[in-house]
C-alpha cells in the first residue's frame, strides 16, 4: 500500500524553507525552485514505487505457470529512479517478466524517459551533448553511454514503423516534391576498407549518405512563385544502394499522398543516378534540375573556354540570358564553336557542354517557373547540413554505417514530425499484447 507519508520530502522542503524565511526575510528564488523540484521527483518516485510494486498490480494479465521468486530492478524514469519488485514466468519463449511488458520497459528504463533520450540523441550534436542536455532540463542524470545504447535500439525499430506508417499528411495536393542528393559522413576504418575515396592515395574516409526529402506546395507569393508548405516536408537517409534508396523515397511520397498530387516533380542537381532513378521510380514527375547548379556549370563552362575574365564573364552573362529563357542548346551551340583546339581546358569544355546538352529538358527553367514549379533543390540540400551534417559530422566523429543510420532515423523522425507517432504506436501495440 502507499504510505500516508508520501510526500515527506516535499513537507519537509517547505518547512525548511519557511524557517529559512523566518530568518532572512527574503526568498532564494533559484535555490527554492530546484530544492523543490528535486523534493518532488523524490517523492514522485516514491510514489510510483509504492503503486507499481502493490499487491494485484498486474491485474488480469497473470501469466499461466508458476510465479518464481521476485526479482528487483532499479528502473530510472523522468522523476528519477525507483525499485521495481517483479515476478517472473518461463514460457516457451523463455523467461518472461509481465510487469516490464505492461509498463513498456525499454531495459531499465521506462518509455517516457527513453523517448526523451532518443530526442536528445537525435536533436543534439552529440550523445554527450544529449547527456547534458537531459541533466539540464529534465533533471535526469543518464550517461552519454547508455543514451547511445538506447537509441541504438530504437532507430532501427523507428525505421521499420516510418516505412508503413499512417500519415495524416496524406492528401490531395496541388503538387508535391521530391528531391534526392548525396553528402559524404566521416566513417570508422573497417567502413571503408577497399573503398575508392578522394583521398591523395584513392582511399576513403568516409561513406556516401543519399538523403531525399518530400513536400508539398499549396500556395504562391505575390510575385508568383510556389511557397513550401510549412511542416510539410519529411526526410528518407540511407546508406543503401541507390536503387533501394530510391524505393525507399517512393514509399515516403506514397505514404505522402503521392497519388493524390495533380502533378509531381523531382529536383536535384546533375548526378546520372539522381535521374535514372528517377526516371524509374516517379517516371510521372516533372525532372527539373536544380537552377544554381546549372549557374555553376556555366561558369565553369567559361573558365574552360576563355582564359581572359572579362571574355569570361561577358560570355557567362548572355548564357545566364539565355538559360532563364530556355535555350540550353543555344548555349550549348555557342560553346561548341569556341572550343580551344586542344589541351586540359577543351576536354573541361566539351564535359561541360554535354552536360547541358544532356540535361536540356531538365533546365527548361522559363517554362518550369511559368507553370508554377520550385526550379531550386535547396530544401534537400540543406538538409543535407541540417539533418546529416549537423550530428554526424561533428570534429572527431566516425561512424559504423548502423550507428550512423540508426540515430539519422531518429533525427529524421524528429524533423518529420513523425517521432511522437511512433511512441504512441509502441504504446498501443504494448496494450494489445497485454490484453492478447
Amino acid at each position: 500500500m502507499i504510505s500516508s507519508e508520501i510526500m515527506a520530502e516535499t513537507e519537509a522542503f517547505v518547512s525548511l524553507a519557511q524557517r529559512k524565511f523566518k530568518q532572512t526575510g527574503s526568498w532564494d528564488m533559484a535555490s527554492l525552485e530546484l530544492g523543490l523540484r528535486k523534493a518532488l521527483f523524490n517523492d514522485g518516485c516514491n510514489i510510483l514505487e509504492g503503486l507499481l510494486n502493490q499487491p494485484g498490480v498486474l491485474g488480469e494479465h497473470i501469466p499461466g505457470g508458476k510465479c518464481h521468486e521476485k526479482r528487483t530492478r532499479k528502473v530510472q524514469c523522468l522523476l528519477g529512479s525507483f525499485e521495481l519488485k517483479r515476478g517472473y514466468y518461463k514460457t516457451e519463449q523463455g523467461w518472461e517478466f509481465p510487469i516490464d511488458q505492461m509498463l513498456g520497459l525499454i531495459g531499465s528504463y521506462t518509455p517516457g524517459l527513453a523517448k526523451m533520450m532518443c530526442r536528445a540523441a537525435g536533436t543534439d550534436g552529440s550523445y554527450r551533448e544529449a547527456e547534458d542536455t537531459l541533466r539540464i532540463y529534465a533533471g535526469a542524470e543518464v550517461p552519454a553511454s547508455q543514451i547511445r545504447a538506447v537509441a541504438q535500439q530504437i532507430g532501427p525499430a523507428i525505421a521499420e514503423w516510418s516505412s508503413v506508417r499512417e500519415e495524416s499528411r496524406c492528401q490531395k495536393v496541388p503538387a508535391m516534391y521530391i528531391s534526392y542528393d548525396g553528402t559524404g559522413v566521416p566513417m570508422r576504418k573497417e567502413e571503408t576498407q577497399g573503398r575508392k575515396g578522394k583521398q591523395p592515395d584513392g582511399s576513403a574516409i568516409t561513406r556516401e549518405l543519399k538523403l531525399g526529402c518530400v513536400f508539398t506546395a499549396h500556395t504562391t507569393d505575390e510575385e508568383g512563385n510556389p511557397l513550401r508548405d510549412t511542416d510539410s516536408t519529411t526526410y528518407v537517409a540511407s546508406f543503401d544502394p541507390a536503387e533501394d534508396f530510391a524505393s525507399a523515397l517512393l514509399r515516403e511520397a506514397r505514404l505522402r499522398g503521392l497519388g493524390k498530387a495533380d502533378r509531381s516533380a523531382v529536383l536535384g542537381d546533375g548526378a546520372h543516378w539522381i535521374w535514372k532513378q528517377a526516371g524509374i521510380h516517379f517516371p510521372q514527375a516533372v525532372q527539373i534540375l536544380d537552377y544554381y547548379h546549372a549557374r555553376e556549370h556555366l561558369g565553369v563552362l567559361g573558365e574552360a573556354l576563355f582564359p581572359g575574365q572579362a571574355e569570361s564573364e561577358t560570355s557567362i552573362s548572355k548564357w545566364v540570358e539565355w538559360l532563364d529563357g530556355d535555350h540550353v542548346l543555344r548555349i550549348a551551340e555557342d560553346a561548341l564553336g569556341r572550343l580551344p583546339r586542344s589541351g586540359k581546358r577543351r576536354t573541361n569544355a566539351k564535359r561541360e557542354i554535354e552536360y547541358l546538352r544532356s540535361n536540356a529538358k531538365r533546365m527548361m527553367y522559363a517554362t518550369f517557373k511559368g507553370e508554377g514549379y520550385f526550379i531550386g533543390s535547396g530544401v534537400v540540400e540543406a538538409g543535407c547540413k541540417t539533418v546529416v551534417g549537423k550530428r554526424t559530422k561533428q570534429s572527431g566523429m566516425f561512424w559504423k554505417v548502423d550507428g550512423a543510420q540508426n540515430i539519422l532515423d531518429i533525427r529524421t523522425a524528429v524533423i518529420g514530425d513523425t517521432y511522437d507517432g511512433y511512441w504512441e504506436n509502441r504504446h498501443r501495440k504494448a496494450k494489445l499484447g497485454m490484453a492478447a
